[in-house]
């Protein structure tokens, strides 16, 4: 069903012109009926992740195929397969594996497919805040990953300044009490993103590596002092 709704949109998606406005209108009109009987895109977790990525909600594209960052023209994979968190190339196809091979994870804020995120209306994004925290709590990702400013921008409730690491004063503390949850920020992957060339996002992947190597080490230390504490006390 997935695969025929992905051809689907390709074969709409190669007609479209701004030159036939009766041809875009037809082409909306397919994608709004196909996004209403698309699914989400399903969480990919596990405890103690090096690295939890956060999309706002999958795009048509990769709702059809069932994989995170699916679009054609999307640079998330091939700026992870360069980055130092993974240790080959990795496509989207990848993306189940990635968990368990090397702890990096995924969700989105909203689970509802859209062609566009300003389909999804503010109150819709908002409701998803709770539930990402609590992933965060009990699941103790050493670092969340918004892929995209205005996404953090949502979920924090603020304006952020600047992408990167965020202040620890937005940190999340896990339910366990061992430990916490860092914010890193760094720009949206899609193609159609222009501020940001394919090296600039890979810059913030190479970022995020190094940060998540940093924090894994962090906890280990802490996780080894707490129990020599215990072992002498």
């Amino acid at each position: 069903m997935k695969e025929k709704y992905s051809k689907k949109i390709k074969h709409e998606t190669t007609k479209l012109s701004p030159y036939f406005k009766k041809e875009e209108a037809k082409t909306i009109k397919v994608e709004t009926k196909i996004e209403q009987n698309l699914d989400g895109v399903d969480d990919l977790l596990d405890d103690d992740l090096r690295v939890l990525f956060v999309g706002i909600n999958p795009g048509l594209t990769s709702a059809a195929r069932g994989h995170h960052y699916a679009g054609p023209t999307n640079h998330f994979w091939p700026c992870l397969s360069e980055s130092g968190l993974v240790n080959r190339k990795v496509t989207f196809t990848e993306d189940v594996n990635l968990p368990s091979l090397y702890r990096l994870g995924f969700t989105n804020l909203t689970a509802r497919p859209s062609r566009r995120q300003s389909d999804l209306t503010l109150a819709e994004q908002r409701e998803g805040i709770p539930v990402l925290n609590h992933k965060f709590e009990t699941l103790r990702p050493r670092v969340a990953c918004f892929v995209g400013k205005g996404i953090y921008e949502i979920y924090s409730g603020k304006r952020c300044s600047t992408m990167g690491l965020q202040p620890k004063e937005h940190n999340i503390k896990w339910s366990s009490g061992d430990g916490e949850t860092v914010m890193f920020v760094m720009p949206s992957t899609s193609g159609i993103v222009t501020a940001y060339r394919k090296s600039d996002k890979l810059k913030f992947f190479q970022d995020l590596c190094t940060i998540s190597l940093l924090q894994d080490e962090i906890y280990s230390l802490l996780n080894n002092q707490n129990h020599i504490k215990l072992k002498n006390s």
